[in-house]
C-alpha cells in the first residue's frame, strides 16, 4: 500500500494564474505559503521561523472556485497529492517541478463585509443593532419529578483465605460413566480420532 497525501493551511503568495483550455475545462496555479512559528528551546537557543512555499495545481470546478473567490493572502485549507514533473525550458535545459494536485479545497478567510453607508444627515455610520430583548426561560406548568434516592451498596466482602477456600472445596467428581453405564477407559492420545 502506498500513500501520497498532503494536507496544507496557509496564504496564498499570489493571484491564483488561470487557464481556460480549448473544450472549455479550466486549470489554475497559484503558490502558497506555510509558515512555521519560532519558538525558544528549553536551553534558551532561538528558533526562527520557517516559511516553505507550495505550487498548487486546481482543476475543473476548484479552479472555476479558486478563479472566483481566492486572491493574493487569502487563506486556505488544501488537500492532494504530490506530483513531481519534468520540462524543457525555452533554451532546452530540462527542468524538475513539484506541485500538490488540489483534491480538496477551503476556502477559510472570510467574506468581506460590505462596507455600512454612512447616515446623511448626521454623518454617523450605521451599526447593526443587538436585539432589545432577551428569551425568557421555559415556564412549566408541573413541577419536576422527584426521583427516589437509589439505595447505598454494602462495600465488598473481604477475600476467603487459602484455607476457608480449602474447607468449602465441592467434592471430588465421581469416576466418569461410559457408555451404557460401564465404566470410561482412558483413550490413549494417539488412538483418538481427531
Amino acid at each position: 500500500m502506498s500513500i501520497n497525501k498532503q494536507i496544507l493551511i496557509g496564504n496564498l503568495g499570489k493571484d491564483p494564474d488561470v487557464r481556460t483550455f480549448p473544450d472549455g475545462s479550466k486549470a489554475c496555479r497559484f503558490p502558497v505559503a506555510v509558515t512555521e512559528k519560532g519558538y525558544t528551546l528549553q536551553n534558551g537557543t532561538q528558533v526562527p521561523e520557517h516559511t516553505e512555499w507550495f505550487n498548487i495545481l486546481c482543476r475543473a470546478k476548484k479552479a472555476e472556485i479558486a478563479e472566483q473567490f481566492l486572491h493574493k493572502g487569502d487563506k486556505v485549507y488544501i488537500e492532494g497529492s504530490t506530483y513531481t514533473g519534468e520540462y524543457t525550458d525555452q533554451s532546452g535545459q530540462k527542468k524538475r517541478y513539484t506541485e500538490v494536485r488540489c483534491e480538496v479545497l477551503e476556502l477559510l478567510t472570510p467574506k468581506a463585509q460590505p462596507q455600512q453607508q454612512a447616515m446623511p444627515q448626521q454623518g454617523y455610520v450605521s451599526q447593526p443593532s443587538a436585539p432589545q430583548y432577551a428569551p425568557a426561560a421555559p415556564q412549566y406548568s408541573t413541577p419536576a419529578p422527584q426521583y427516589a434516592q437509589a439505595p447505598v451498596q454494602q462495600p465488598y466482602a473481604a477475600a476467603p483465605t487459602p484455607a476457608q477456600m480449602s474447607a468449602q472445596a465441592p467434592a471430588p467428581a465421581q469416576a466418569p460413566v461410559g457408555v451404557f453405564g460401564q465404566p470410561a477407559q482412558a483413550v490413549p492420545v494417539e488412538q483418538k480420532p481427531w
